[in-house]
């Protein structure tokens, strides 16, 4: 099983390599955006994620969106302050009523009655984006048959173990599937943390309340557009998703359920293990200790857990993860691998202050015998 990952995870950086480098082409006309973005608590450095926008160069009309569920969300303030310094290009809205199970969702539906774009483009709110996210997105809806946008994301600012483990997932597993995903396989995907829609698309599939009560909107979308004949596209430059102070829990927490959701809609999640050659080394070293070949494989495959983690997290934010965080990599394997089995029987998330059971197709429904859990904490909405 071992010997797998080795020819699975040079591929993973051979993918990333060809969609960063990816060519692209602006369009003659720019293409009027509203940016959504709905918030839930206080996400680490979220002023500095909203002010990223400002920097957005884009040469068409555009305005930035932020929505909030009520007055008495931990975003309200900085959101409100945000907006009264740059009415020019934020707004910010309430949320008007709760249509569906899935938070964000929720959120959108009340944001696209107030976007007037012509593509619709979603950020969350523990992401941060480079000035030149509009053009590529215009970019690649200009391409013929494409319909939808997205962007690889790359963790950043890691400041705890926990933050560290969870970007170092991010960076090589998800960042590596998904550029697979478009560079080799040609798939149809969406990555719901920064994407844009032509709105006549999103029109045409049944809009927001399609999802509303679905976990993984993003997937859902996904299939829609597929069955509808349409492709997406990544970008080449990834948006960051921000995670400096996470504990080890909520790391824990958010993969279990990221793993629990890949089980629900992906055959291939259960070949997942097999991007861990460290975690069978080892345990093919301990088993036959005497061989001195399976301990020098073992060393072998350490390193390129390392090296691959290492290669990924450059090419995506040009820069690799600092020495003090190395020894965490190994460690990282032993998680990822806890959480995928953790995923096989999890079947109840708490989100955004909602504890939910989650069904076939990842539908949502009330948890039973459950209070909704008050947010008097940072909350950091997941994709």
């Amino acid at each position: 099983m071992a010997g797998v990952g080795w020819l699975v995870l040079p591929w993973g950086i051979v993918a990333l390599w060809k969609v960063r480098r990816a060519a692209i082409s602006f369009p003659k006309k720019w293409p009027s955006v509203s940016v959504l973005k709905p918030m839930a608590g206080l996400d680490d450095q979220l002023v500095e994620n909203l002010r990223s926008h400002l920097a957005i160069d884009y040469p068409g009309q555009w305005k930035l969106l932020l929505g909030v569920r009520s007055t008495e969300d931990l975003a309200y303030p900085i959101a409100k302050a945000f907006v009264d310094a740059n009415p020019s290009k934020a707004e910010l809205h309430l949320q008007d009523g709760v249509p569906g199970f899935n938070p964000k969702v929720n959120q959108l539906l009340t944001l696209i009655k107030h976007a007037t774009g012509e593509v619709i483009a979603i950020t969350d709110s523990n992401v941060r984006v480079h000035p030149g996210l509009l053009r590529e997105h215009a970019a690649r809806l200009a391409e013929p048959g494409v319909a939808l946008s997205s962007n690889l994301f790359v963790g950043v600012e890691e400041a705890t173990p926990g933050s560290a483990l969870d970007n170092m997932c991010v960076n090589a597993f998800c960042a590596a599937s998904s550029a697979t995903a478009e560079a080799l396989l040609k798939m149809t995907q969406l990555v719901g943390k920064s994407f844009a829609v032509k709105r006549e698309v999103l029109e045409e599939l049944g809009g927001f309340d399609r999802v509303k009560d679905v976990l993984a909107e993003d997937q859902r979308f996904g299939t829609l557009l597929r069955q509808a004949g349409h492709r997406t596209r990544l970008c080449p430059t990834p948006v960051e998703n921000v995670q400096a102070s996470a504990p080890l829990g909520q790391f824990l927490q958010r993969h279990a359920r990221w793993s629990m959701l890949r089980f629900m809609l992906l055959p291939g999640a259960w070949a997942e293990p097999l991007q861990l050659p460290f975690v069978w080394a080892l345990l093919a070293a301990v088993l036959s200790p005497q061989s001195a070949f399976l301990w020098w494989f073992l060393g072998a495959s350490t390193a390129l857990s390392v090296g691959f983690t290492q290669a990924s997290t450059r090419l995506l934010r040009g820069r690799p993860f600092a020495m003090k965080w190395v020894w965490l990599i190994p460690l990282r394997d032993f998680l990822f691998l806890a959480v995928w089995l953790r995923g096989m029987t999890m079947r109840t998330v708490t989100w955004r202050g909602n504890r939910l059971e989650v069904v076939k197709n990842t539908y949502l429904a009330a948890a039973p015998a459950a209070e909704p859990v008050k947010a008097t904490a940072k909350v950091t909405p997941p994709t």
